[in-house]
């Protein structure tokens, strides 16, 4: 009858413990019903188990900045190690998913947000260049720490599935751009590890796949087991939505630029979940931005857009 829809976004002064972020989530929710749920921790949350530390000024929606992480040299990686999965910020999102699955109708399905394990290792060292620059002079070195981060996400996706979320939301970062990595180092350092975590997660319609950034290699990605596939169809030389269709099997997710039209007010905001709307013809297709949205966004806009998708005609002549 009509696309379902659903928007995120941090709350950068409320996204510390599990109970500040369950209860931003549920406000937004309620305010807007959306029709599913991501969840959106902190970014950080999957690399603190290894030491990466931010600092947060209390203001709120303040982007909080990095003031330490653990690799600064090559032999550092040797120090990376499979960790619990249940304890420290991993247990903390548990917590955080069981407690918005009591709280949410058994209809709306959560996501949980988790990296690629590939994401999730640049993440331990800066700049994240360093780690795509080595796989070639310590390819060895980079595995091991690899496998050790994967083996940990493997036992927290399962984890997360347990604790009651419906699916992963598992996103690339900066290893899913051309204009950041190739197609065959992809292939060699992101695929086989980014598939294991999916196992690991089992199956579910609700896996999304999301390919971050401009110049998208979504392709690389279009035959992952994941019942939807997330990507800014806005941005510069990222797949339209309709050419999105072409590519994967799935569903699509997204329609409106995060920082261009969903910005702009509610009548362009409106203008763009038409073109939308038309370019799929409102089929195996999810209206959300393409990522997360900024903390500035206006509440009206969201609510125009939650209203418009409700009430609006989806096909000629059917409500």
């Amino acid at each position: 009858d009509r696309p379902p829809v659903s928007f995120w976004g941090h709350v950068y002064h409320r996204e510390s413990s599990a109970e500040d972020l369950v209860a931003h989530t549920l406000e937004r929710w309620r305010r807007y019903r959306w029709d599913w749920v991501k969840l959106n921790p902190r970014k950080h949350y999957h690399v603190e188990p290894w030491g990466v530390r931010y600092h947060y000024t209390g203001v709120p929606n303040a982007k909080p900045t990095l003031a330490t992480y653990p690799v600064h040299a090559p032999a550092d990686w040797d120090r990376i190690g499979e960790l619990p999965s249940e304890g420290g910020a991993l247990g903390e999102q548990l917590k955080a998913v069981r407690a918005l699955r009591a709280a949410l109708p058994d209809d709306v399905p959560l996501l949980q947000t988790v990296f690629t394990p590939i994401a999730i290792l640049a993440e331990l060292t800066e700049p994240p260049e360093s780690l795509r620059d080595l796989l070639a002079v310590e390819p060895a070195r980079v595995e091991r720490a690899l496998e050790a981060v994967t083996r940990t996400f493997e036992h927290y996706v399962a984890a997360v599935m347990r604790a009651g979320a419906d699916g992963i939301y598992l996103a690339t970062v900066d290893w899913g751009s051309r204009s950041f990595v190739t197609p065959e180092l992809l292939r060699r350092w992101s695929r086989p590890y980014d598939v294991r975590l999916l196992a690991a997660a089992g199956v579910s319609p609700y896996h999304t796949l999301h390919v971050c950034k401009g110049d998208a290699l979504l392709s690389e990605f279009a035959d992952y087991p994941v019942g939807a596939f997330s990507w800014d169809a806005t941005a510069p030389g990222n797949p339209t939505l309709a050419e999105g269709l072409e590519l994967v099997r799935g569903a699509v997710v997204g329609g409106i630029g995060h920082e261009t039209d969903l910005q702009l007010g509610p009548e362009v905001a409106i203008s763009a979940y038409h073109r939308a709307l038309e370019a799929t013809g409102g089929r195996r297709w999810l209206f959300a931005p393409g990522c997360s949205i900024p903390p500035q966004t206006s509440e009206a806009t969201l609510a125009a857009l939650r209203d418009e998708v409700e009430h609006a005609p989806t096909r000629e002549g059917h409500p």
